[in-house]
């Protein structure tokens, strides 16, 4: 199998933002689990009668970013490449709004990071419509 670079600076321009992407999620999974007390601990924390759940999804949320973000950096296995990193992300904010709900924490306490996660979001998207866009040819 030979590998094709791509020569338009917009096909340059995807490889580079989805590679760099895909790279900067798988490292967000990582350092979640390299310092997984901390990370279960947060994810708990003011999550109410879920706190279960959280927990659990503290174990699956690093995994999905680890293979969301590799598959976007070898551009590899596109759908399974946007469930992973989708689902990861997406759960972000909705986490987070659920605190001030479950438990009353502050909604000035977990609008950064929903804000952030949502950046995230914003980009994933962009990331995903310039892949699919150049494989179709356009």
């Amino acid at each position: 199998m030979r590998v094709q670079l791509p020569r338009s600076p917009m096909g340059i321009a995807t490889v580079v933002v989805r590679v760099s992407f895909g790279v900067a999620l798988l490292c967000v999974g990582l350092t979640h689990y390299m310092a997984f007390g901390g990370f279960v601990t947060m994810a708990r924390e003011g999550m109410g009668f879920l706190e279960p759940v959280a927990m659990l999804w503290a174990y699956v949320l690093p995994a999905l970013m680890i293979l969301g973000g590799a598959l976007f950096a070898i551009g590899m296995y596109a759908e399974i490449a946007a469930w992973a990193a989708g689902l990861a992300l997406a759960s972000i904010p909705v986490g987070m709004m659920l605190r001030p709900v479950l438990s009353g924490v502050s909604m000035a306490d977990v609008m950064p990071a929903a804000i952030n996660a949502f950046i995230w979001l914003i980009v994933f998207v962009l990331v995903v419509r310039c892949w699919i866009g150049m494989e179709n040819g356009e």
